[in-house]
């Protein structure tokens, strides 16, 4: 399920479309109650392909490594 969509540049400009998704684990304790629990987040560009989240601004494409960064407007 996808949760949020953004956008990083890389260094020439490109912009790149990041998709978060989430994935929930279903589980079952020992009193034989359910619980639905959130798994890791992943990140994916429009085409599928990987992005890896290095920190809170910067990712990179799995693929080819090129780093991608979230630009923030000033306040």
């Amino acid at each position: 399920m996808t949760i949020d969509t953004f956008h990083a540049y890389d260094d020439a400009g490109n912009r790149y479309t990041i998709h978060v998704r989430r994935t929930y684990i279903d589980t079952r304790g020992a009193d034989g109650l359910g619980r639905r629990v959130e798994s890791l987040r992943t990140y994916h560009l429009n085409d599928g392909g990987p992005v890896d989240r290095l920190d809170d601004d910067t990712f990179a494409i799995v693929d080819t490594g090129v780093g991608l960064r979230l630009t923030r407007s000033a306040a």
